[in-house]
């Protein structure tokens, strides 16, 4: 709404110049006011929160072999796809070998089962090769195909084992730790590499047992991160519920996924994790109506006669364009969104009381 100050203008102008009336009601203005009212917000639960990767490995040998080289160290930047460390493969490309003869052999055999199945068959159907030669021809040409079934499969594990000699990224990401130096001997299950991916990241919190119900229920959160210049809010929109507490604190941990590529957020920071428990009235007003004076929070104040005046008012939480009072108003005062204009005015205002009025004559 406006506030239509043409006869306040014509007392201010009358004051400070001593112009005739005729010539301040030509600078008819108006101040544009809005009221402090109540609206319904949602009722929040902070807990403190701490950002993790989503991705996260420790990456060990999978076969034995002495390291030949390790390509990245702590804090390097590792592309998906990429060799970790090279092991010493001779081992592993000789049994490799070793089985694909092995094969080769298998084939032969199988080919020569195969002929004298063929030839035994034919020797039956002229009921020349009895029963028994018949079943021992099939018999070898079963176990034939199963030494070469056998055989390749022994050659998949060779081969794998030759391809575990070279340890690549599963993912990108960022290298953390390094477990392994050139010139050692590696062993199966033994740690190589410890990393993890920046491309997703969570935050982790613990909710008491007397919250949780509300929490399932909405099923609404924002992280907040508090910096020296700001502070940030990210609307999650996946959270994920143990379904046990922890028996000693009797908490739930819960789950908060940050949305993708969130600037400035890195694992390890300290958060801040407000959970939806419910609704609450609060006293709003628009947050572009606040005044900013070192430490002092105010707005402009203009009351029915006109009349203004800051006041210094106790902030809440912001929602969206709106801003939370939580002392210096009441419901239905009116204050000026244009906290400059109202500024202008105000001196105006005192200008008019120290100053005498001059009469016309």
């Amino acid at each position: 709404m406006r506030y239509h100050r043409s006869k306040y203008w014509l007392i201010l102008l009358t004051a400070l110049t001593g112009a005739p009336t005729g010539f301040a009601a030509e600078a008819d203005s108006s101040l544009t006011v809005v009221s402090a009212v109540y609206q319904t917000i949602d009722k929040e639960y902070v807990v403190d929160g701490v950002v993790e990767p989503i991705k996260r490995a420790l990456i060990t040998a999978q076969t034995s072999g002495q390291v030949l080289e390790v390509n990245f160290d702590i804090d390097d930047f590792v592309k998906k796809g990429s060799t970790l460390v090279h092991l010493k493969s001779i081992e592993q490309k000789s049994s490799l070998e070793q089985v694909n003869a092995q094969v080769v052999e298998a084939k032969a055999h199988l080919n020569a089962a195969h002929k004298e199945y063929n030839r035994i068959k034919q020797l039956r159907t002229k009921r020349v090769a009895s029963a028994a030669q018949f079943d021992k021809a099939d018999a070898d040409l079963k176990a034939a195909k199963a030494r070469v079934k056998a055989a390749v499969a022994q050659v998949t594990h060779a081969s794998q084992q030759v391809r575990h000699t070279t340890i690549t990224a599963p993912y990108s990401g960022i290298v953390i730790e390094r477990h392994i130096e050139p010139g050692e001997i590696a062993l199966p299950g033994q740690p190589i590499m410890s990393g993890f991916s920046m491309s997703g990241l969570r935050v982790v919190a613990k909710v008491p047992q007397s919250q949780i119900e509300a929490v399932r229920q909405y099923k609404k959160t924002q992280v907040i991160l508090e910096s020296y210049s700001k502070t940030r809010r990210f609307k999650s929109k996946k959270l994920t519920i143990a379904p046990y507490a922890d028996a000693q604190t009797h908490t739930f941990k819960v789950r908060v996924n940050l949305p993708k590529k969130a600037p400035d957020v890195y694992p390890g920071m300290f958060t801040k994790v407000a959970f939806v428990v419910g609704q609450e009235q609060r006293l709003m007003i628009p947050t572009k109506t606040v005044v900013y004076r070192g430490e002092v929070r105010a707005v402009y104040v203009v009351d029915e006669a006109g009349q203004i005046s800051m006041r210094q008012v106790r902030l809440g939480r912001q929602h969206a364009e709106q801003i939370e009072i939580l002392a210096g108003l009441e419901a239905g005062e009116q204050i000026a969104t244009k906290p400059v204009d109202a500024t202008i005015l105000l001196k105006a205002q005192r200008e008019a009381i120290k100053k005498p009025v001059i009469k016309a004559h």
